[in-house]
């Protein structure tokens, strides 16, 4: 490939690299989408003017150019799944849940554009779903040992290899990063004790969990109250929660262990269907058919998503919607070089933009709405501290599945 330099016209830059337009929009040059005004005035405009002209810094933005261009003909799009080794070149990574992504993501490009503007920098980031990532990026965590290899600001959800015995000892016992959270956060959050004791992690908001029901399908049984109601034998094979491929959310499983031990995994094991992805349950709900699982553990997010509410009931157990956490972890030595970005991510503005997708923020500036949340569920932090995390999750894997395919899960 030609390498990108400031001497090289706009024109010539997005002829040859089209997909390069979506960097010069993030950066305030969206002028050039239009077309007309590409083939008038790209031609005509050096690439060193046009930033100039949006106050870029020069040597940054062509950095990022070439780097896009690289992982384009090499390998690509840069992903996290293929390429974890990668993450050192970013300042920013966010694995987010996926009813969270797509507002963060318009959010941080309209941030991003005027960041750069604002300091001449370029803000390098690379947002992606949490999905899947356990079996991935969080699996390839286990085994980094040099803060060298992380970004300055990782976003991350569910309760992750961050909490995993190898990041403790490798990272958190050596106090690396910092917790810039308010204090008080904000009070939905009060009665569960969501901030960090040891002031590492940065607690943003949380991916509620709730049970839906479809009232037509439940055979004149009582609706459950409780997280424990749905271990009862009559609900063997009726409920559906998230997973694939044998792959079951921890954000379930850990709090089921927490409050039931591991015959709750088992009973809880007999009662699951099937796993699904969120958006998947929402289909099966909204097919009407009659021969679907009658109980779905779903974020609150996508029971918005549900059309025709009256047909479920949507219940907040006795114990609490299950608070699977987003957090942020910020390097301490970083922390006034982005200074400006974490101001973002922990301010009132970012803090509404997650409350109106009903993942609830910690700044205690925003109303989150939450009416018809009355209780939180969290693991609590002497939990997460005082177990081996990832030693845990394997086991409670190992029993959860045996019983699934015993009492006749579908995979």
């Amino acid at each position: 490939m030609k390498k990108i330099d400031e001497t090289m016209s706009v024109y010539q830059i997005l002829n040859e690299y089209p997909f390069l337009l979506k960097l010069f929009k993030q950066h305030g040059m969206e002028k050039f989408e239009n077309k007309e005004v590409l083939e008038k005035l790209g031609p005509l405009l050096k690439l060193k003017t046009a930033l100039s002209m949006v106050s870029i810094n020069k040597e940054s933005f062509i950095e990022l150019l070439n780097q896009a261009v690289t992982d384009n003909e090499s390998r690509g799009d840069f992903t996290l799944a293929d390429s974890p080794e990668r993450q050192k070149e970013l300042t920013l990574l966010a694995l987010l849940p996926c009813g969270m992504k797509m507002p963060f993501n318009r959010a941080l490009d309209a941030f991003s554009a005027g960041y750069s503007k604002q300091t001449g920098n370029v803000l390098h980031s690379l947002v992606e779903g949490n999905v899947n990532h356990e079996l991935s990026y969080y699996a390839y965590m286990d085994s980094v040992t040099s803060i060298e290899e992380l970004p300055d600001i990782i976003i991350s959800s569910d309760i992750n290899s961050f909490y995993h015995k190898p990041f403790q000892e490798n990272f958190l016992k050596h106090e690396y990063f910092v917790d810039l959270g308010s204090s008080p956060m904000n009070g939905d959050f009060a009665e569960i004790d969501f901030a960090d004791p040891q002031g590492q992690f940065t607690m943003l908001s949380g991916n509620l969990l709730v049970l839906v029901t479809i009232d037509e399908l439940m055979e004149g049984q009582s609706k459950p109250d409780s997280w424990g109601d749905i271990l009862k034998d009559d609900f063997r094979n009726k409920v559906v929660m998230r997973g694939q491929k044998g792959f079951f959310c921890n954000g379930v499983l850990l709090p089921f262990y927490q409050m039931y031990g591991n015959e709750g995994i088992k009973k809880l094991a007999s009662s699951v269907y099937m796993g699904l992805h969120p958006s998947q349950m929402v289909k099966m709900i909204d097919s009407k058919k009659d021969d679907v699982p009658p109980i779905f553990i779903m974020p609150h997010f996508f029971t918005r998503k549900i059309k025709d509410k009256s047909r479920v009931t949507i219940t907040i157990p006795s114990q609490g919607a299950i608070v699977s956490p987003v957090q942020m972890l910020v390097k301490k030595d970083a922390t006034e070089r982005v200074k400006e970005i974490t101001d973002f991510l922990c301010g009132v503005e970012f803090g509404k933009i997650s409350a109106n997708a009903y993942f609830p923020t910690t700044n205690p500036e925003v109303n989150n709405k939450l009416e018809d949340v009355d209780s939180l569920y969290w693991l609590g932090w002497d939990f997460l501290l005082n177990n081996d995390i990832g030693a845990l999750k394997k086991d409670i894997a190992e029993i959860f599945n045996k019983q699934f395919m015993t009492t006749g899960g579908v995979v």
